[in-house]
Parts: C-alpha cells; sequence; structure tokens
C-alpha cells in the first residue's frame, strides 16, 4: 500500500521537478544555439567583432546561470508560476533575435531552436499565452529583420528575408497552438493524478482505521509494534505499551443499547487522542479493547500515562444525557524487553491488564 501511494504522489504535479526541467532544457537549448554562433563565426557568417561577440555570450550565460540558481535554490516556489517560463521565453526570443540580427544568409537557422523553447514553456503556459507570444516572437523578428535591412541593405535579399520571416511566423504560431493542447492536456493528467493519489490516501486510510473511532485498527497496531521492536534491537530505543479496556462495557451495550455503547468508544477516543505526545501511538484492538504504544518510554513511564488517562476518563459523566453515570477502564501496563515477540509484549501486557481486573477494576497495573 505504502509503494502504491509512492508512485501516485510521483505522478502528481510536482512544482520542483518541473523546475528542475526547465532548468535543464534551459541549459541545453542555450548551450546549442551558443555553438551554433560560434560555428557560424568561425566561418564568417556573423558580423560582429569578436570582442563584442563576447560580452554578448558573457551576458547571455550570466544571465542564464542566475535563473539556474534561482530554480535551484526554490526561492520562486511562492510564486504562482515558480518556473518563470513566461520571462524565460522572453529572455530566449531577446537573445534568438539579437544572434539573428549578426546573420545574413542562415538568419531563419540561427533562431531555429525558439521553437524548442516554445514548446519547453507550454507545459506551464496557457494557449492563449502561447499564441501571444508566438505573435510577439514574430514581431520581434519582422523588428530584428528591419533593423538589419537598414544596416545591410545592399547585402540582403528582400524577398527571401520575408520568406524566412513568414515561415518562421507560421511555425510559432502552429508550435504555440500545439503547446497550448500539450498545456491541457498536462493539466488534464495532472487533475487526474492528483485525485489517484488522494484515492490511494484514502484507501490506505481505511485499511488502517478502525471504522467506528478513526484510530488505527489492530493490523496496523502489529505493524507499528514491528517496526518499534525493530529499532529497539537496532538502537536500543525502548518503548512501552498499554493495554486498556472500558471496564462493565457489556452491561452498557445490555442497559442503554448499542449506540451508547458506539457513542462511548467514540468519546473514550477522542480523549485519549487528546492526551497523547507527539509520537506516540493509540488504536482499538476491537471490542472496548484499546492499545497505546508509547516510544521513548519505560514500564514506570508508561504507568504514570496510563493513570493520568485513567483519572481523565474517569471524569467523563453520560447521565446527563441518558448514558451510564461513569465508565471506568483498566491499563495493563508492559515494557519491551529484549529479544521478545510482539505477541510476548502484548500478553505481558494483557497479564497485567488481567491484574488490574482482579484487583477490583478502574485502576493500572504493570505486568
Amino acid at each position: 500500500m505504502n509503494q502504491d501511494l509512492h508512485q501516485a504522489e510521483k505522478l502528481t504535479l510536482s512544482e520542483k521537478r518541473l523546475m528542475q526541467r526547465h532548468s535543464r532544457s534551459a541549459m541545453a537549448i542555450m548551450a546549442m544555439h551558443t555553438l551554433l554562433c560560434v560555428v557560424y563565426f568561425q566561418l564568417g557568417y556573423m558580423h560582429i567583432a569578436l570582442s563584442e561577440a563576447l560580452v554578448l555570450v558573457s551576458l547571455v550565460w550570466i544571465s542564464l546561470l542566475a535563473y539556474q540558481l534561482l530554480m535551484a535554490t526554490g526561492v520562486t516556489l511562492n510564486l504562482r508560476e515558480p518556473s518563470l517560463s513566461l520571462p524565460l521565453i522572453l529572455y530566449f526570443i531577446g537573445v534568438f533575435m539579437v544572434s539573428g540580427y549578426y546573420v545574413d544568409e542562415f538568419r531563419l537557422s540561427v533562431v531555429t531552436l525558439f521553437f524548442a523553447a516554445l514548446l519547453m514553456v507550454s507545459f506551464r503556459l496557457s494557449g492563449k499565452v502561447m499564441i501571444a507570444v508566438a505573435f510577439l516572437a514574430s514581431a520581434a523578428y519582422a523588428l530584428m529583420l528591419w533593423l538589419a535591412l537598414m544596416d545591410r541593405w545592399v547585402q540582403l535579399s528582400l524577398s527571401v528575408e520575408l520568406l524566412q520571416w513568414l515561415v518562421f511566423a507560421m511555425i510559432s504560431v502552429s508550435f504555440a497552438v500545439t503547446g497550448g493542447g500539450v498545456n491541457r492536456l498536462r493539466n488534464a493528467l495532472a487533475d487526474k493524478n492528483r485525485d489517484l493519489a488522494n484515492a490511494v490516501e484514502k484507501v490506505r486510510e481505511m485499511a488502517i482505521r478502525d471504522d467506528l473511532t478513526g484510530l488505527f485498527n489492530r493490523r496496523h497496531l502489529l505493524d507499528i509494534l514491528e517496526r518499534q521492536r525493530a529499532l529497539a534491537g537496532r538502537k536500543g530505543v525502548p518503548f512501552a505499551v498499554c493495554y486498556v479496556d472500558l471496564d462493565h462495557f457489556k452491561k452498557i451495550n445490555d442497559r442503554h443499547g448499542h449506540d451508547w455503547g458506539d457513542r462511548v468508544l467514540r468519546q473514550f477516543s477522542e480523549l485519549a487522542l487528546s492526551g497523547m505526545r507527539d509520537g506516540d501511538f493509540f488504536g482499538r484492538l476491537g471490542g472496548e479493547e484499546f492499545l497505546l504504544v508509547l516510544p521513548q518510554s519505560d514500564a514506570h513511564g508508561a504507568l504514570l500515562v496510563a493513570e493520568r488517562l485513567r483519572q481523565r476518563w474517569r471524569e467523563q459523566r453520560f447521565d446527563a444525557q441518558g448514558g451510564p453515570a461513569t465508565v471506568s477502564l483498566s491499563v495493563g501496563v508492559a515494557d519491551y524487553r529484549d529479544g521478545e515477540s510482539v505477541d510476548e509484549l502484548l500478553n505481558r501486557a494483557d497479564q497485567g491488564l488481567y491484574k488490574a481486573k482482579s484487583g477490583g477494576r478502574d485502576q493500572s497495573q504493570v505486568a
């Protein structure tokens, strides 16, 4: 059951995982773009001085590394969109258009990686925003092209440049439409996966909880005891148990009805839970029998806990509502001994309970 829950949780949307993927993808896209620009520069296809190129590359990578730092530290987790997808795609538009400005014959190839960036942010941006980004990128391309024409008109073919712009605009819009669909699909899948994780958690709770009281059931209590026993064996961490039984409970059912019996069980459960320490475990073994597991406690400490619980419960009255006047309880206490099994521990606690019952009830006894 725990493994199924873990698998379901892995399927749900994780902002940290998405931020890591954005971070890695942004680095990969920019690395490929930088490599392409270096190749074009070496081949003489970029109209830019080496010193100017080094400055631009340094600025690009410093800003990208700053983005990586934001993603790694998680300082944006409280934002509505922690991965900063919109600022990131706007950043890519700026970088690609500046690069494209310095290239002539292969201008479109320099900005082609923009489509990969557009697809990357589609996991977080809605369809409408994606379309707006596509139109903005097309407008930025047109501005970049106009500036290049103003600077190097004689060297450029207007018809070829306009055709490349048209291809870029059409592909950008197509990717935006596709990305919007991906975003809707991802959102729907994330919702279903959250529902699945919640369903698995509910099933798990049903498997370990008692229907009437909401406490841990016998099966889960035994699992807890096995874990405490293993911890005691490995690290010598002590623990103790209190075997609790409500006195003369059958008489309550016989005289006042089973509804009153259930009511008493629920009220006792609430009272016991309200006085527990963090790290303690409390559950219903069955009927009117309960078990309190106290990590980091010995028999003396467990006896004090049992007595406090008994005294608090003794003060509860039900006669004003037509129920029993008071309901007492008896407790058997035992601490874990090295090498003994869970059954042996529970048997000793049960012996303590028998001792309390035979001694007149309404008391706590150590086995």
